[in-house]
């Protein structure tokens, strides 16, 4: 038995997988298509959408945990966290990027936040909104001019260097010395490293808590998740850049066609893609359809972007075939004209493991009716990869296709 588990996809959910898979015992391929929506990540780590979270948030699995171990970087505190976002709102979070400033047990102290000028950065208005704990600080935190226009993870790159994160623990002693009052914590604009967080770091040399606030999608923390991936992934995985674009049963288990490359074979699959964002589904309606003025025929305005037997839906059933040529209104998808609405819901129909009717895994925001919340995608990769590996030893990764 080879035991082959091919995941396709290396975000959260495919590197969850795949690391879950390998140390199962199992020979895992991971197919790589380049960046997805994973670096879109802010840093919060959430199991539901965060306004839902419950007042006492229930502890993760130990796979679950061995996944965060190895990324690296994260917190994941017992009680949950309390995080800063840009915006001005202080919200609860189950754990987070290391490089943020958890207020959690800072309740009642004084948290200085830094007065610079950055892009969408404002210390003396976010202090305000974050309540009467919260108070401006002046300090030098910016020493080349281009540093006032720089995006929020170039800036943050800087900080790498150990010698320009120094110099900023030297600014900050100094700004502490001069605002004289008792600050037990300091909140800077996204800026706290790439390759690795540096909040811890930083706060031992400055003698105080420091962190960063919650920057918008695309910032520093999206990438620190892929540092840590790259990481994590570099002994355990054999990995593939590419893009699959269509799976199929073979004699032994599992084809993946790649488009620029030789197709890879496995005994169990779990497809990672992400969803519409990420780009494992995309809205593509029979009105899409440009060949004439009327549609050829009617179809579901989701599909899956990857050639697969798998079944696409929402509510724990298939979408339905719109009732005339022209579809259905827009609208009538997404929020805020639906309030549950199907462009949040759609994805794979598959059972608690992530195994589908096919044989084949999904996991993610592929999965339909999940929270697309970051730590239900990565239980939903440790699931989806225990399981594959388990059936790669069994030989049933494409079993149930073959009934």
């Amino acid at each position: 038995m080879t035991n082959r588990v091919v995941v396709v996809g290396a975000g959260v959910a495919g590197t969850a997988a795949a690391l879950t898979a390998a140390r199962a015992g199992a020979q895992v391929t991971l197919i790589d298509g380049g960046t997805g929506a994973s670096t879109l990540a802010t840093g919060a780590l959430d199991a539901v959408f965060w306004p839902h979270a419950p007042a006492h948030p229930a502890p993760i699995g130990r796979a679950a945990r061995e996944v965060l171990d190895a990324l690296g970087g994260y917190a994941l505190p017992d009680g949950g966290a309390r995080l800063l976002t840009t915006s001005g709102v202080a919200r609860p979070a189950r754990g987070h990027d290391a490089a943020l400033l958890d207020i959690m047990p800072l309740a009642g102290s004084s948290i200085g936040v830094v007065r610079c000028e950055r892009p969408g950065w404002d210390g003396g208005a976010l202090a305000r909104a974050w309540g009467e704990s919260f108070q401006p600080f002046d300090a030098v935190v910016i020493r080349h001019v281009d540093e006032r226009v720089l995006p929020d993870a170039d800036f943050a790159m800087r900080h790498d260097d150990d010698d320009r994160l120094g110099w900023l623990a030297d600014r900050l002693r100094d700004a502490l010395t001069r605002a004289g009052a008792r600050i037990r914590a300091i909140v800077l604009p996204p800026c706290l490293g790439i390759d690795r967080p540096k909040g811890r770091a930083l706060s031992e040399r400055v003698g105080v808590a420091c962190g960063e606030a919650i920057a918008l999608p695309g910032g520093p923390s999206g990438l620190r998740f892929e540092r840590a991936r790259d990481r994590a992934l570099v002994a355990a995985v054999d990995r593939v850049p590419g893009r699959a674009t269509s799976l199929a049963r073979s004699d032994d288990g599992w084809r993946i066609a790649m488009g620029d490359g030789p197709a890879r074979e496995g005994d169990a699959v779990v497809l990672a893609t992400g969803g519409l964002i990420g780009g494992g589904v995309e809205y593509a309606p029979a009105e899409s359809i440009v060949a004439s003025a009327l549609p050829p025929f009617g179809r579901p305005p989701f599909r899956l972007t990857v050639d697969a037997p798998l079944t696409l839906g929402a509510n724990g059933r298939p979408l339905e075939l719109p009732g005339t040529l022209f579809g259905i209104a827009p609208e009538s998808i997404a929020w805020p004209f639906a309030r549950d609405a199907l462009a949040d819901r759609v994805g794979v129909l598959a059972d608690v493991e992530g195994r589908t009717e096919s044989g084949l895994f999904v996991a993610g925001d592929l999965r339909a009716d999940s929270p697309r919340a970051w730590l239900d995608v990565l239980a939903t990769g440790v699931a989806a990869g225990a399981a594959a590996a388990r059936a790669s030893r069994q030989g049933t990764g494409s079993a149930a296709m073959a009934r």
